[in-house]
């Protein structure tokens, strides 16, 4: 297991994973400062917000890119096929990935905030906030990667299937909101897709409770539900490696 880890690691290295994405994340941080200059009130609240946004996303599709094409890699060149030619459990191998991918997630979170604490921190109880839920979250994308990697047999498919889970659990919000506001035409056909979209809104991770910018501006006045967001990572991260041990079980090597 921790010569799968270190391997993992090794790669990140070697494909220049931290210098490309934190390249991207300061030329992204860069563009918010100039955006946040425009404000007329609040212009640093501002800056730390769009930052904190611009960053998170950046940093989970490159998690998601990473994953997916490492693993598909890995499977085209016969790397699984001689690391279970080894006395390792199929389930062991999965987990040993996981565990991998979510240190080099946890080495990619740590620049990332220490670059919004340089553009000045609101209030500290909200920065922890954010910082424990961006790990949980970059946790939870690792699992989300692996399980599509493993079920797909395309690591383009792979990568646009996290990405719209996602953006879909990122807008679930959005969607519940719109569903519930009254501002839709009524009828028997938008009951139903109201339902439909509350009953996806319980199955699907709500990732739109996940680090939130609020907190690094508002800090404690907005952390109200933020429990939600440790129980939604112990609920779906085990499920999802959970799907991704069956589906790796059941293929023949």
């Amino acid at each position: 297991m921790l010569t799968t880890i270190r391997y993992i690691l090794i790669t990140a290295i070697r494909d220049r994973l931290f210098v490309s994405l934190f390249g991207g994340i300061i030329l992204a941080v860069l563009i918010c400062i100039l955006l946040g200059q425009t404000a007329f009130l609040e212009s640093a609240q501002m800056t730390l917000s769009l930052s904190a946004g611009a960053a998170r996303l950046i940093l989970m599709i490159g998690l998601m890119v990473f994953a997916c094409f490492h693993i598909r890699q890995a499977f085209d060149s016969k790397e699984i096929d001689v690391m279970l030619s080894r006395p390792v459990s199929r389930q062991g191998l999965l987990l040993s990935y996981w565990l991998g991918f979510s240190l080099v997630a946890f080495l990619l979170t740590i620049p990332v905030l220490l670059l919004m604490a340089c553009l000045g921190v609101q209030d500290w109880l909200g920065y922890g906030a954010f910082a424990a839920s961006l790990v949980l979250e970059a946790m939870l994308v690792v699992a989300l990667s692996l399980f599509a990697s493993f079920a797909l047999r395309s690591a383009v498919s792979a990568f646009m299937g996290c990405l719209g889970f996602y953006v879909l659990s990122r807008m679930m919000a959005f969607f519940v909101m719109t569903s519930e506001s009254g501002l839709a035409s009524a009828g028997q056909q938008w009951s139903l897709l109201k339902n439909l979209l509350q009953g996806i809104s319980m199955l699907v991770p709500r990732l739109d409770m996940f680090s939130k910018s609020e907190w690094l501006v508002y800090g404690g006045d907005t952390l109200a539900g933020w429990q939600w967001v440790p129980l939604q990572a112990v609920i779906f991260i085990p499920l999802l490696l959970l799907a991704a041990i069956i589906d790796f079980r059941r293929k023949e090597f």
